[in-house]
């Protein structure tokens, strides 16, 4: 690039603001060298051609007579700064045209304004006309003089101002190089710039055409808009009302805030009196079971079958219910005379229970009757509930109930399972939180069988352990314990240990139950407001079926199982009798049966037992053993239980 880069625009503005100041400000008067008038054009007296080309040269004053005047002279002004001489002198030029300018004008005035051309011959006119020029010049040279002495003061000043001008160019100059370096940045960012406009452009239209395309969209808000104004002054109006009641509420939260404080005073005492009334709800229960007996016997007699009805046609009139007696039940059996023909008054057997139930007792009437017995579990008491009987007595049905998923003939284990699930709930209103664990095994032939697993999956056989040397607690190592939370999952539990029960065909039952099955529901309660908890065990046995050899005509394996069935049931008797009489050894290890239960058959706890007899007339004798090792039972008496907190 020739010379010197270019300079900024603000430099350049700098610089045209000194030079337009280094101007004169108006045209000068001083006459400009090499210019000449021209005469105004004639038509009187024209010369000749000759003539004519003479009068355009300049006039010789000296040849007409007239004076001569010499020219001003102007002292010449100093030499300009090398950086400025090509500025002064187009400045210098300027200033001589502009002062040249209006010498053509004075001309034609100083002709004298439309007079006519003096003939060639006319000297004295000629002569007379000079000397008006010249005093006219006079004049005007006094004027200039005049001007020259302003135009020096001037120069003075523009010679200051010039080495201002110089060292401000200076300045600019060093300002150039670097503007020049910024220019090419510019230049470049130009071009960059000059791209992104493109693509401006191109956004542009893009943002037309939206724009094209919302303003419909803006016109509807504008609608919207008004309308919402419209709404916000109705919500204004609304808030206001809103804001007059919400005074009045926080006025009245305030008289609530007070009356929470009373109420949570209040609150507190209830919560008081609600634990002390629990407590004592507790206590009276416990002692009205206490009254009732620890050990409880129940009596059932199970309808008769639809076989049994053909060969029974008199139905179960050696069984007779006082109607207005609950709690007993009389047996009678005509005796025959050794001859054969002369008939004796019947025999009776009279039985006295806790409850006896007749063949139309359906499962929830029996239920209501141990309702109370299970809540002692959830309130801290170790409780267990077995069926006893003959085979074939309705054991099963009265424990579990019958295979259908029917809720009116669901047995004693689901119910009750439901009810305490039921009265967990309820309870944690009150502070308490429970958990629950579960297990089922059944007790064949002596050995421990886990029903809630696959028999190809069983491992080793089970053995019972205590907890440690420091507590009586009993507990089966690798018998499975199942956390449960609600009533459905016992229920698929349930499910599972019957599919796995050991049953099997004798002569007195299609379907007999051939192992004692024990299903145990650990309950852990904790409140922590209190700082109190519980634990108990709710044990709910469906025994084996007792048979008698003679009648069951049992070989082989099913001997075996009917020894050790009637073994077991001997020894439960043996360990009722030894408590009752308060007998230092209790032979809980005669049977795997007594020994797993013995925590729940103490004098820490509550039993109840269910003995099911048969309607049959043909199990006349083994319902009448069943009732008396009932009663048996009914009439031991266990100390006072206490609950395990």
């Amino acid at each position: 690039m020739d010379g010197p880069p270019p300079l900024p625009l603000r430099e350049q503005k700098m610089n045209s603001e000194e030079k337009s100041f280094l101007l004169p400000k108006g045209p000068s008067r001083l006459p400009v060298s090499g210019l000449r008038l021209k005469r105004p054009a004639s038509d009187e007296n024209e010369p000749p051609k000759v003539d004519r080309k003479r009068a355009r040269g300049p006039l010789d004053p000296t040849k007409r007579g007239g004076p001569v005047t010499a020219a001003p002279s102007f002292p010449k002004p100093p030499p300009a700064a090398p950086g400025l001489r090509s500025h002064r002198q187009a400045a210098g030029s300027r200033r001589t045209v502009a002062a040249a300018a209006p010498k053509p004008a004075a001309a034609p005035a100083a002709a004298g304004g439309g007079e006519k051309k003096r003939a060639p011959w006319d000297l004295k006119g000629q002569v007379s006309d000079l000397r008006a020029k010249v005093g006219t010049y006079k004049e005007k040279a006094q004027g200039l003089a005049g001007e020259n002495e302003a135009l020096r003061q001037r120069l003075n000043q523009l010679e200051g101002e010039l080495k201002q001008a110089t060292a401000r160019n200076q300045q600019l100059e060093g300002q150039n190089s670097v503007l020049a370096l910024e220019l090419q940045t510019c230049q470049a960012q130009a071009t960059e710039s000059l791209q992104r406009v493109e693509q401006l452009v191109e956004q542009e239209q893009q943002l037309q055409e939206t724009i094209k395309s919302q303003s419909q969209t803006i016109r509807e808000l504008e609608s919207a808009g008004r309308k919402a104004r419209e709404a916000k002054e109705d919500l204004a109006a609304q808030l206001e009302a809103r804001e007059a009641e919400l005074r009045l509420a926080q006025e009245s939260l305030a008289r609530q805030a007070q009356e929470n404080e009373a109420l949570a005073a209040r609150k507190t005492q209830l919560e008081q009196k609600l634990h002390e009334s629990e407590m004592e709800r507790r206590s009276l229960h416990n002692a009205v079971q206490e009254l009732k007996g620890n050990i409880r016997v129940f009596c059932r007699v199970r309808p008769l079958l639809g076989s049994e009805k053909e060969a029974q046609k008199q139905g179960v009139s050696h069984l007779r219910f006082p109607p207005d007696d609950s709690k007993s039940l009389v047996l009678s059996k005509a005796e025959e005379s050794h001859v054969g023909r002369e008939r004796k008054e019947d025999i009776v057997y009279e039985f006295n229970f806790d409850q006896v139930f007749p063949p139309s007792s359906s499962q929830e009437e029996v239920f209501e009757e141990i309702s109370l017995l299970v809540q002692s579990a959830l309130d801290g008491y170790h409780v267990c509930i077995f069926a006893y009987g003959q085979t074939g007595s309705g054991k099963t049905y009265t424990m579990e109930g019958p295979d259908c998923q029917d809720p009116s003939t669901a047995g004693m284990i689901p119910r009750a399972v439901q009810q305490i699930f039921r009265k967990a709930r309820e309870m944690e209103a009150k502070g308490w939180k429970y958990h629950f664990t579960a297990n089922f095994l059944e007790i064949y032939n002596e050995s421990l069988r886990d029903l809630l697993v696959l028999r190809p999956e069983r491992g080793s056989e089970l053995e019972i352990r205590r907890v440690s040397q420091c507590t009586e607690e009993l507990h089966v190592p690798n018998l499975c314990y199942v956390p449960v939370a609600s009533e459905q999952e016992v229920l698929k539990l349930l499910q599972r240990a019957k599919a796995n029960r050991s049953v099997a065909k004798t002569n007195l039952n299609e379907r007999s139950s051939r192992s004692h099955s024990l299903f145990q529901l650990r309950i852990e309660g904790h409140n922590a407001n209190r700082e109190l908890h519980t634990s108990s065990v709710l044990s709910l046995v469906d025994l084996a079926g007792s048979e008698r050899l003679d009648k069951s005509l049992s070989t082989g394996d099913r001997l075996k199982e009917t020894q050790a069935i009637n073994s077991s049931l001997s020894n439960l008797g043996l360990v009722i009798t030894a408590l009752s009489n308060k007998e230092a050894h209790v032979p809980y290890r005669n049977s795997k049966l007594t020994y797993l239960l013995q925590n729940s058959l103490g004098g820490n706890s509550k039993m109840l037992m269910f003995v099911n007899i048969s309607p049959s007339e043909e199990n006349f004798a083994e319902s009448l053993n069943s009732l008396r090792f009932a009663r048996k039972v009914n009439e031991c008496v266990i100390g006072t239980a206490s609950n395990r907190k």
